[in-house]
């Protein structure tokens, strides 16, 4: 890329108002300003991206030392050698414990830099009795970006505060298999996002506006919309193609991860290119048709679209109310299962007077920049829903205009000034019509991860409730905030009330996002969280997650997980809200539709499972408190008619363990053990729990030393059922929101 060029691209062209024409209002076309070449700022190279270190003596206070045969069972022998390198490094060398693979870790009183960790393990290499030692080191975890050399310049996609966060919902979906349709100017050629583009069509019936000779036909090459001096207006002046119909679909849909260029929000997407506007802009009745056609509606004078878009991109708009023409294509649209995204507009004023920013069941977007701070120039709002990035090129005072330049959102374009060329560009631009591509994007991940029966409101709803605050504040109004793409993909598969993991004596909560992260929730103790804690990451391997507390003796709380092979593993609690090595503590435990732990159940002193096999019979399988199983016990049968089954521990107040069942009408029933391995009888503690996708319980989680039960609904609010210590409970709170 030779150079940047710097573009304001607008959502609105209120040069002379808007002319009413037979044929509907004319919307007007992306406007454009101080389009002076800017130097392209040079690429990061490669060694100066942050990498984790391989390097054997790197910086850590943790080591592992695997002992050959005769030492590794001597305590005394270890000792010494322990000893011989303390000596040298002039510090104490604690054992801590062995792992899995029979070596042993060690930690050393202080930190130690780079080069007293290689004094260590030079020291402990050396030792006759070591098979080998190597620095414990402490990872982190690491989001991997694409090879696209200009994605340094792509903040708006970053894990940055003006960023929307997607290298981390690509984790879970990149868009594969939905369409975007980019009704714009059309498309040129590019080879960074070729390969993304399907078959559009053009929508503008009038050849002169089209430049291609004819009215609508199925090629939607943009054919540039440069104009000499008073071409759409008597005092209107020249302007330079704007390409911008490339510019949005390029942030929607490039090809990301092919070395070259720039990455698309959503790059396994495909793009329909639906041209509707030329030079002077583009009329109502072109641009709403377009709407229909793209959803997969029929329109008389055009064949079928054969991939209808699940998402529409609207990049433009008029300042006039919302008329009933604009109306009726959304609503055909958004009932055809097609959210339509549009720009706020580019004022600085209420988004309610652009059109169709102020129509209904459109997702209405606002504009940030690399800070996350609202864009001076965007609209705002009531009409807002959500802001994204669109950039902010405002110069420093006194400052070099060049050096804003990458404050803008960096995207494909064309080089031609007016007419097409055959070169592949990238520009920086900034208005709310880069803003609304980045949510097209998003609402395409979420329809992939979703699934077909995904609506328009329900990827409006879960982008609104994952958005997270602008920068600064936003009194004038940025709907929900600014969009995050991780928030939005990432959301949580399984709760699981875990009891006390940390350590703090509060009951606390595991909550895995379909990354297969898992979270630790930690209870505060008056029924809300502290802040949450990555636990672990992989679990989404996991069909039935259960905390069924101390299993192993050690005094702390544990996890069993079954994987989808139907192995049984234990994951000892470290006391800190993390896990020691895994252990298999059995296997063909995908013969059961349900796993719960109930705790004590049988009276013992020791933590127990129960489990039900597809026939509906109920087995205790008794722990043996060193991390295995006593022979199992059948417990009951017809237990197939409970859709949900959890053990809450003592919720009737006799010091015995429970069991909590929904039937399929949504009765709540609990089943009062008789502490030995049975049950004495059941009672009806709820009804209308069919209304609730997860039910989890034991512990307190209110802090008034009775059991609570914890249920999340299907808007994703969890739910805080305070037991009242005989069976029942005293009302219930709301504990959180985003939980599904």
């Amino acid at each position: 890329m030779s150079h940047a060029r710097r573009s304001y691209f607008s959502s609105l062209l209120a040069s002379a108002g808007v002319a009413v024409l037979a044929a509907g209002a004319l919307i007007g076309p992306p406007a454009s300003a101080d389009d002076a070449p800017a130097p392209l700022p040079a690429v990061p190279p490669a060694a100066s991206i942050a990498r984790p270190s391989s390097g054997a003596a790197a910086a850590t206070n943790q080591f592992i030392v695997k002992f050959k045969d005769g030492a590794a069972t001597v305590p005394a022998e270890r000792a010494k050698t322990y000893g011989r390198a303390a000596v040298k490094l002039g510090s104490t060398v604690k054992d801590l414990r062995a792992t899995s693979g029979g070596a042993r870790v060690l930690r050393t009183a202080k930190k130690l830099g780079a080069g007293d960790s290689a004094k260590l393990l030079a020291s402990l290499r050396a030792d006759p009795a070591v098979a080998y030692a190597e620095p414990d080191v402490l990872m982190h975890p690491k989001v991997a970006d694409p090879n696209d050399p200009y994605f340094p310049f792509q903040w708006n996609l970053s894990q940055q505060t003006g960023g929307i966060k997607v290298t981390r919902a690509w984790d879970v979906t990149q868009g594969a298999g939905q369409v975007v349709a980019v009704v714009d100017t059309g498309i040129t050629r590019h080879d960074d996002v070729n390969a993304n583009v399907l078959q559009g069509y053009d929508m503008i019936t009038d050849p002169d506006e089209a430049r291609d000779g004819n009215g609508r036909d199925s090629d939607p090459t943009d054919e540039g919309d440069w104009t000499d001096p008073g071409f759409c207006a008597a005092d209107a002046a020249a302007t330079e193609s704007s390409w911008h119909g490339t510019f949005v679909a390029g942030i929607i849909g490039a090809v990301t991860g092919n070395a070259d260029g720039i990455a698309g929000v959503a790059p396994k997407a495909k793009i329909l290119p639906v041209r509707a506007m030329g030079p002077c802009g583009g009329f109502t009745s072109d641009i709403t048709d377009a709407v229909i056609w793209a959803s997969g509606a029929p329109v008389a004078d055009a064949p079928l679209n054969p991939t209808p878009a699940r998402v529409i991109n609207l990049s433009l708009g008029g300042t006039e109310a919302c008329s009933q023409t604009w109306q009726d294509a959304i609503n055909t649209a958004t009932g055809r299962g097609a959210a339509v995204v549009v720009a706020a507009g580019n004022e600085s004023v209420s988004a309610a007077t652009s059109e169709p920013a102020n129509c209904q069941n459109v997702i209405t977007v606002a504009a940030s920049g690399p800070s996350g701070s609202f864009a001076p120039y965007s609209n705002f709002g009531p009409n807002v829903d959500v802001t994204a990035p669109g950039g902010d090129m405002t110069p420093a005072p006194g400052g070099n205009p060049d050096d804003s330049v990458s404050g803008g959102i960096l995207s494909i374009r064309n080089d031609g000034a007016t007419t097409a060329q055959t070169d592949s560009s990238y520009y920086f631009a900034e208005g709310t019509s880069a803003a609304a591509p980045h949510v097209a994007g998003v609402a395409a991940l979420l329809m992939a991860q979703m699934g077909p029966t995904a609506t328009p409101a329900a990827v409006e709803a879960r982008l609104k409730r994952t958005a997270r605050p602008v920068t600064g504040g936003c009194p004038s109004g940025c709907g929900a905030g600014l969009v995050d793409a991780a928030g939005a993909v990432l959301h949580i598969n399984a709760v699981v009330a875990a009891g006390d993991l940390n350590g703090d004596r509060k009951s606390d909560v595991l909550a895995r996002d379909n990354s297969g992260a898992l979270w630790l929730y930690p209870g505060n103790g008056s029924g809300g969280w502290l802040a949450r804690v990555k636990s672990g990451t992989g679990w989404n391997g996991m069909t039935a997650i259960v905390a069924p507390g101390d299993f192993n003796g050690d005094g702390r709380a544990d996890v069993l997980a079954r994987d989808s092979s139907g192995a049984l593993w234990l994951f000892p609690g470290n006391g800190r809200g993390g896990f020691l090595a895994r252990v298999k503590v059995g296997s063909g435990w995908n013969a059961f539709s349900s796993i719960i732990g109930p705790g004590d159940i049988n009276g013992d002193a020791k933590s127990d499972v129960l489990a039900r096999d597809t026939a509906g019979v109920l087995w205790l399988y008794p722990g043996n408190g060193r991390g295995g199983w006593l022979a199992r016990v059948k417990v009951g049968s017809g237990w197939n008619s409970m859709t949900a089954v959890v053990g809450p521990g003592d919720m009737n107040g006799d010091r015995r363990a429970d069991v909590l069942a929904r039937d399929t009408a949504g009765a709540l029933w609990l089943y009062t053990g008789n502490g030995r391995g049975g049950f004495s009888g059941r009672l009806k503690a709820g009804i209308g729990w069919n209304a609730m996708t997860a039910i989890t319980a034991r512990g307190d989680f209110n802090g008034d030393a009775r059991n609570d039960v914890l249920a999340v609904d299907s808007a994703g609010a969890l739910w805080l059922y305070k037991g009242n210590g005989v069976g029942g409970f005293l009302g219930r709170s709301t504990a959180g929101s985003g939980w599904n």
